[in-house]
């Protein structure tokens, strides 16, 4: 039989890590994503809408009895859901659940992905004697806002009799060690200040009459149903339950049939229309026309695209990452270390040759001087932005790069990331004197944050001084598949090109000695596929949080964020574990970009939608990560 669908998290109504089983339905792929009916359980289903259980099946039975006719299913109604092969929309416009006298609780609301609560449907087997099957059928019908199909499904549950000489199931219970993680908030190195207490609240002994071997051929972790409450931003409790069900996961392979230690490469692709972060309304939304982006022009755009203070480029689709996972984690983290490669990160740039002359008379910030990867892991081909009559812009990688590939099967990982920024408070972390941060925190430079300036372009975003807290994980597990989280240092440089013909930029373009530079930035962009927020946000309480564009423009009132790209809304989805679906990876973060650039203090948002994983020719790569400020 196939698992349709295995999700290992935090169950939205009932609050306990499970597993549950999907059943999207049997209509059109193109529209199952829309509404689904989930029954907490490991059982698999028989098909997309049928759902079969065993009298006392621990997986599917929840009343507890294993000779009483009857099986409890526990179900919830779910919409906007990661479903293969179905886009899911930013909001259905109605949602019918039937028969209305099940009582089955539908979501708050119709925008986004969510569920609603989870209600017990009783079955009973059929005939006097309970010999037969006992079916019930549950109906969806939801139509989605602005886009065109229905999802109608009518959902069969069946309960088969259990052989009243048959022995009751034997169930195992342990605690799962599902951790949130969170990255303390510090400008110069990543630290994690979380601590994870677990506590279970009693002992319990359970007894059969008969012994039960299950010999599987992959790693088995028994796991029981756990209540997880976050009483502080960095500290977890667990208290085990009495609610039963058993685990079997695994490690799945980044490409199905390789071992996981190996070097990979995530090529770039073209992907549907999405309204972009400027859009009036339905921002990240799936769109046809700018109408469907509230009328905001030119912002129907395919993917993949990047946006920066409300301006709107086309990304390339050739973007290229190349990664080696030196060991593999062990189920149920299964959170292997990426290395992205650099080779010397002090060789000459070749595409930014007029940033090396000397005495910099074009003006680029002092990182351009220092060099360039001659071995980049990550590379971006030239491509062409369409503002000031046409400028090229290309991204170089900088440094080694660092993150992890989440493979769990069912998915433990919590990879969204969240980074909010402050253009007036380095705080004590970063020193912007000339001096080293550990002269800086070992007493020599203790006042390190500059006298306060006025917020405008002119005087607080007239620098590269600022703040990024970076968070990861928002407390809940990340959607199924295998979840990538990379971070690479790069070198953005966007200028006029005297080479290119008016109105592009030829492929291979450099920036050269002489021509206009218009703007150069660092970025540590950290692109995810569980989902990314960014924000300018006041830390140290001045008043001031940002002085220039931000994420759309410094007119609108929008513009500080939180901007987040997700899988609702927002395209964002892991691949998928049998290799057939790529990534979709973004980006949000904050830029000081200093004196060099007309637009000061700018949020960006970058999505990308890759290829499936492929093994490429093995690349040492071990990296040492080097603190820097802002972030």
């Amino acid at each position: 039989m196939k698992r349709l669908l295995l999700v290992f998290g935090t169950i939205v109504a009932g609050g306990a890590p499970a597993l549950a089983t999907d059943l999207p339905g049997k209509g059109p792929s193109s529209t199952e994503c829309f509404a689904i009916l989930r029954t907490l359980g490991g059982t698999d289903a028989t098909a997309p809408n049928r759902l079969e259980c065993t009298d006392g099946d621990p997986g599917c039975d929840h009343d507890g009895d294993c000779h009483n006719g009857s099986c409890s299913f526990r179900v919830q109604v779910c919409i906007n859901q990661d479903v293969a092969g179905c886009q899911a929309p930013a909001a259905l416009r109605s949602l019918k659940i039937g028969p209305p006298t099940l009582g089955i609780p539908p979501p708050a609301g119709l925008s986004g992905a969510l569920c609603g609560g989870f209600i017990d449907v009783v079955v009973p087997v059929r005939a006097k004697k309970k010999t037969k099957p006992g079916k019930r059928a549950i109906t969806l019908k939801a139509k989605p806002e602005g886009a065109k199909g229905v999802d109608s499904d009518k959902d069969i549950l069946v309960c088969r009799p259990r052989p009243a000489t048959d022995t009751c199931p034997t169930t195992t219970t342990t605690l799962p060690s599902t951790t949130t993680t969170t990255q303390a908030p510090s400008t110069t190195t990543s630290t994690v200040a979380s601590t994870t207490t677990t506590t279970v609240a009693s002992t319990t002994t359970t007894t059969v009459a008969s012994t039960t071997t299950t010999t599987v051929a992959s790693t088995t972790t028994t796991t029981a149903a756990s209540t997880t409450t976050t009483t502080a931003a960095s500290t977890t409790t667990t208290t085990a339950t009495s609610s039963t069900t058993t685990t079997i996961g695994e490690c799945a392979p980044v490409v199905v049939g390789e071992s996981i230690p190996n070097t990979y490469q995530l090529n770039g692709t073209t992907g549907e229309k999405r309204c972009t972060t400027n859009s009036a309304a339905n921002r990240f939304g799936s769109c046809s026309s700018d109408a469907d982006c509230g009328g905001t022009s030119g912002a129907c755009m395919q993917l993949p695209w990047v946006t920066a203070d409300g301006q709107i480029m086309p990304f390339p689709t050739g973007v290229q990452t190349t990664f080696t996972v030196a060991a593999a984690d062990d189920f149920p983290r299964c959170e292997h270390a990426a290395c992205v490669p650099c080779g010397d990160p002090n060789a000459s740039c070749a595409g930014i040759p007029g940033c090396e002359v000397a005495g910099n008379p074009n003006g680029c910030i002092p990182r351009a001087t220092q060099g360039c990867c001659d071995q980049p892991g990550f590379i971006v081909p030239t491509f062409f932005v369409n503002i000031l009559g046409g400028l090229c812009s290309r991204v170089d990688q900088i440094s080694c790069g660092i993150g992890v590939v989440n493979t769990s099967n069912p998915q433990t990982g919590d990879n969204e990331v969240t980074k909010n920024a402050d253009t007036s408070d380095p705080g004590a972390d970063c020193c912007y004197n000339g001096h080293p941060d550990s002269e800086c925190l070992g007493g020599t430079n203790l006042n390190d944050d500059p006298a306060p300036l006025a917020c405008t372009p002119s005087q607080a975003g007239n620098d590269y001084k600022g703040k990024i807290v970076s968070t990861i994980g928002n407390g809940s597990p990340d959607a199924p598949g295998i979840h990538y989280r990379l971070t690479t240092p790069e070198l953005s440089t966007t200028w006029t090109d005297s080479q290119s013909p008016s109105g592009t930029c030829a492929n291979g373009s450099t920036y050269d000695d002489g021509e206009l530079l218009v703007s150069q930035l660092v970025l540590q962009a950290q692109p995810t596929t569980a989902g990314a927020t960014g924000a300018f946000v006041d830390m140290n309480g001045d008043g001031c949080k940002r002085a220039g564009a931000g994420f759309i423009a410094s007119t609108n009132a929008a513009t500080d964020g939180p901007i987040t790209v997700g899988p609702s809304p927002g395209p964002l989805r892991p691949q998928s574990y049998d290799g057939t679906q790529g990534a979709v990876s973004g980006a949000v973060s904050e830029v000081f970009s200093g004196p060099n650039s007309p637009i000061r203090d700018i949020g960006f948002v970058a999505i990308t939608p890759n290829m499936p994983a492929v093994v490429v020719p093995t690349r040492a790569c071990s990296c040492t990560v080097v603190p820097g400020c802002p972030e």
